[in-house]
């Protein structure tokens, strides 16, 4: 991508200051694991929203 560009500390910043993470079932299922947010440089409470938690994986860092 061209024309973007960011704050060269904003990732730092964003785990400094993210206290939970919440997301759709969708994303879930495209992203599972919970240790990537943020390329693994953060660790904290990740919430998935969804109707169907039953249907989730069983995964012990996210919360449904």
């Amino acid at each position: 991508m061209t024309g973007f560009s960011f704050r060269a500390d904003l990732v730092d910043e964003c785990t400094a200051t993210t206290g939970a993470v919440l997301g759709g079932q969708d994303g879930f299922g495209a992203f599972p694991d919970a240790g990537g947010i943020y390329g693994g440089a953060w660790q904290g409470l990740v919430f998935v929203l969804t109707h169907h938690p039953d249907d989730a994986p069983h995964t012990p860092e996210v919360t449904f």
